[in-house]
């Protein structure tokens, strides 16, 4: 690697981080696959089911082998689904206790957000790591 660019190595031997890269590419694939099946008639129920299968798949796949660079087995397909349909639980439980304190939509969005991840992050890491 080239010596101007051994700064942006450090960072990326970090699992959060590539954790962090692989799910924000995840989002990015999940909005574009969303916007694909709109525009092409598909229903927002239709949209949100195709994008965000392409979506969880790919990113089993990428946390196995670029986040956590363990070997994809498809039983962490299965364990991934779960960990993510937990966080979306948790998420919203957190988000209906919040509301009827009068905390703004972005204040539960940002906090929501980042519990989604943390959590995820660490039943994730705890999931891949108990299979290498």
């Amino acid at each position: 690697m080239k010596p101007t660019l051994r700064w942006l190595r450090r960072p990326l031997q970090h699992p959060l981080v590539r954790f962090l890269l692989v799910g924000g590419c995840g989002e990015l694939l999940y909005l574009a696959l969303f916007s694909l099946v709109s525009l092409a008639g598909g229903s927002a129920t239709s949209a949100v089911a195709f994008a965000g299968a392409i979506s969880l798949m790919l990113n089993a796949v990428l946390h196995a082998r670029y986040s956590f660079r363990v070997p994809f087995r498809l039983a962490l397909l299965g364990r991934y689904a779960a960990i993510q349909v937990f966080c979306l639980g948790l998420s919203l439980t957190v988000a209906w206790a919040l509301q009827p304190l009068g905390m703004g939509r972005f204040a539960i969005a940002l906090i929501t957000m980042m519990l989604w991840a943390s959590t995820s992050f660490v039943l994730t890491h705890l999931s891949y790591r108990s299979t290498s």
